[in-house]
């Protein structure tokens, strides 16, 4: 079976290529370990300079896999909750300078992933949506820090009250994105803007990483998922109960 995550590591830069299309690359726990373990790899690999997130398949990531969550009673889900939100802040950590490529549609969690990085790029078939609320759930994985910070608090209640769906276009209008280029030249634009950052002393961009951090007073990623409203997770999604959710509605398009 292919691995959920796949690693590569060439020289001073590291390829993250989540690997789960069967799902639209929805983490499930198996996943979520094969993650923690790469952005381990990366923190122990030195000289690695540049990370690169992108995916497989048509999809970036749609979040959460349900099928996991409905089996999660409420002590598993704030334990995944913490795990989570540890990863994103983890990632946001590393010394290497991290981009993520959109290549196509993020949903929930799967948008936080991606958005976490340094540097973005997108293909117009991107889009990030937050379904949650329709759902009677909130935002998980230390997400909201994430968006408050790039978004502010009113665009971010907005986005997660309404579950607006902004499409590549606009994601780079909003600087979520800093380009958008077609499928065929992505990986053209990804290189050089690899090739751009080996250009500048890795200090120099380690220090800024931690400056800007620091002056923002860096997300409160794990405190965020210690909110215990997010044990209502394993309660709404146990089967058999109505909370209001429509039929069919517990698709993994969610965080």
């Amino acid at each position: 079976m292919t691995e959920p995550i796949e690693l590569k590591i060439d020289g001073k830069v590291a390829q993250v290529i989540l690997s789960r299309p069967e799902r639209r690359n929805a983490f499930d726990t198996e996943m979520l370990t094969a993650y923690e373990d790469a952005i381990t790899a990366l923190g122990r690999h030195r000289g690695l300079e540049v990370a690169v997130l992108r995916a497989e398949g048509p999809a970036f990531c749609s979040g959460t896999d349900l099928k996991q969550l409905e089996q999660l009673t409420p002590a598993d889900t704030l334990h995944w909750q913490r795990r989570t939100a540890e990863t994103i802040e983890r990632w946001s950590r590393l010394e290497a300078t991290t981009i993520s490529v959109f290549g196509g549609p993020a949903i929930g969690s799967g948008a936080i992933i991606g958005l976490v990085s340094d540097l973005r790029l997108a293909t117009p078939e991107a889009l990030i949506t937050f379904p949650e609320v329709g759902l009677g759930i909130p935002l998980t994985w230390g997400g909201v820090p994430v968006l408050n910070a790039l978004l502010g608090p009113d665009r971010t209640r907005r986005l997660l009250l309404l579950g607006e769906r902004l499409g590549a276009e606009e994601m780079c209008s909003l600087d979520l994105v800093m380009k958008v280029a077609a499928a065929e030249e992505i990986e053209a634009e990804t290189q050089a803007l690899v090739a751009r950052l080996l250009e500048s002393p890795q200090l120099g961009r380690l220090m800024t990483k931690r400056a800007v951090a620091a002056a923002a007073a860096a997300p409160g990623f794990v405190t965020a998922a210690y909110e215990p409203f997010l044990a209502s997770l394993s309660v709404i999604m146990r089967e058999g109960e109505d909370y209001g959710l429509a039929p069919g509605s517990t698709s993994d398009e969610n965080g």
